[in-house]
């Protein structure tokens, strides 16, 4: 059972995190190089690729999808400077160490390719550099909670869904721009390891005090991306353009809840996580209120929560880590015959009962 909790990690996991943030910067990847990339800027020119570009998306299309990477990437400080407040109010010293000397200087060399790839479309640097810089001026406002499982739950599900946009422009430029498209993908490689960082900081998290589940699940069912805050005239369009572009929702929502998943460490505790989260959004879960399966799951000691773990694996398509498998919640010892067949007949009766939209919300936004 998830009681209402403030955040807290014992002494031994913030030496954890520490050590984690150790590694991270030991061997953070190669950062992209401003200089090298806009060394030739003839090589950004995508004037070839509005000819190119599918039936479906036009020009202006295609310069918004561009100009909300570059003007939400250009504002990175705005909201670095939530976690690092947060960070700080909870004396987590790693998760500011990390933002200020990796994620920061990291996300700085993301906007300038984008840049030269507007001026090749006949945008003026002064008109550019105007937008940029009314974009980081703007307050932002974050929308979810600033204790630091919620900020690198945030940070965790925000890479993700930036990793997914760089590589849906560079898709864009593959045939007609291979040079900016190698870009975009390069953009795209930095946030997968984002993604991977900020997950991997809230499985320790989650490790040390299980109890604070309940803060990622309301990061969950509370969060947007800040391009919808801080560049709505581009962000709001972003899901519209995704379609589109044949984007396969039901991916984002399987990856979602792999990250999740893994960050929550075993059945039980994904369960647990999608029924906060259904209480959170108010989704049914079968023909049950979530509050009910919730209320009736902790009565029970919450042996259920497993198998509601197992269902969600299910239903998203995605096996049962091997780690994961052996003594189940039951307290049986074994997987096999009679109860593994009324099991599976229980998990897949769930499973085909969870809408996805408690996992998903909106968070497939951009």
């Amino acid at each position: 059972m998830i009681r209402e909790t403030g955040y807290y990690v014992p002494e031994s996991g913030k030496a954890k995190l520490e050590a984690l943030v150790d590694q991270i910067e030991a061997r953070p990847g190669d950062f992209i190089s401003v200089s090298e990339v806009c060394s030739l800027p003839e090589r950004l020119d995508v004037r070839k690729v509005v000819a190119s570009l599918p039936p479906n998306i036009t020009e202006d299309d295609f310069v918004g999808m561009v100009k909300l990477a570059m003007l939400t990437e250009s504002a990175t400080d705005s909201y670095a400077a939530v976690f690092v407040e947060g960070a700080r109010a909870h004396g987590a010293d790693w998760l500011v160490r990390f933002n200020q000397n990796i994620w920061v200087p990291d996300e700085h060399t993301h906007f300038a390719p984008y840049k030269l790839m507007l001026l090749s479309l006949g945008y003026s640097e002064e008109e550019l550099d105007r937008e940029i810089r009314e974009t980081c001026e703007l307050h932002y406002d974050h929308c979810s909670g600033t204790s630091p499982i919620e900020l690198t739950t945030y940070g965790t599900i925000q890479e993700y869904l930036t990793d997914h946009w760089h590589g849906m422009i560079g898709q864009l430029l593959r045939e007609a721009a291979p040079y900016a498209a190698r870009c975009a993908n390069m953009i795209k490689r930095r946030e997968t390891l984002h993604t991977v960082w900020y997950r991997d900081m809230t499985a320790l998290q989650i490790e040390e005090n299980p109890e604070m589940l309940g803060l990622v699940a309301n990061t969950l069912t509370t969060f947007q991306m800040p391009g919808t805050r801080l560049v709505p005239q581009y962000g709001t369009r972003s899901q519209e353009w995704m379609t589109r572009l044949n984007t396969d929702f039901g991916r984002i929502a399987r990856e979602l809840v792999r990250n999740f998943a893994e960050a929550a460490g075993n059945l039980r505790r994904t369960g647990t996580l999608l029924v906060e989260m259904a209480v959170a959004r108010d989704y049914a879960i079968g023909p049950f209120p979530p509050k009910v399966v919730r209320a009736a799951m902790n009565r029970l000691g919450g042996p259920g929560y497993g198998l509601i773990g197992e269902a969600i694996l299910e239903r998203v398509g995605l096996p049962v880590p091997n780690e994961w498998r052996g003594p189940h919640d039951s307290g049986t010892r074994f997987y096999s015959g009679v109860y593994e067949r009324a099991r599976s007949k229980m998990r897949s009766f769930v499973a085909n009962r969870i809408d996805i939209g408690a996992i998903t919300g909106d968070t497939s936004s951009g």
